[in-house]
């Protein structure tokens, strides 16, 4: 692989040119908290924490269970309640218009 900016070799799997500094490639997307829209069971808070921090869906909301009955029932239902107000949902993605046609009204 080449650098973009100098034009030297780099290895394949570089992020970095190790001659201008140089950022090859795509950069990376941070991630961001959002519930999920797709693996929910109630609001998708339990599922956007796990996709966010790399875990199963089925730990966090078992993690999440007995922490509550831990701590008592209330303050995990209202942690869960303000999780669900304040965590964005993640954006809906509609399909890609395939069809040749222009779409008239």
């Amino acid at each position: 692989m080449y650098c973009n900016a100098c034009g030297k070799v780099i290895a394949e799997d570089g992020r970095f040119c190790s001659y201008c500094g140089n950022v090859v490639g795509l950069p990376p997307t941070p991630k961001r908290l959002m519930r999920s829209r797709t693996d929910r069971k109630i609001g998708g808070v339990c599922a956007g924490l796990a996709e966010y921090l790399d875990l199963d869906t089925s730990l966090v909301r078992i993690l999440w269970f007995f922490i509550t009955l831990a701590c008592g029932i209330f303050p995990g239902i209202v942690a869960y309640a303000l999780g669900w107000i304040i965590i964005p949902q993640e954006p809906l993605l509609l399909p890609v218009a395939t069809s040749q046609q222009p779409v008239t009204s």
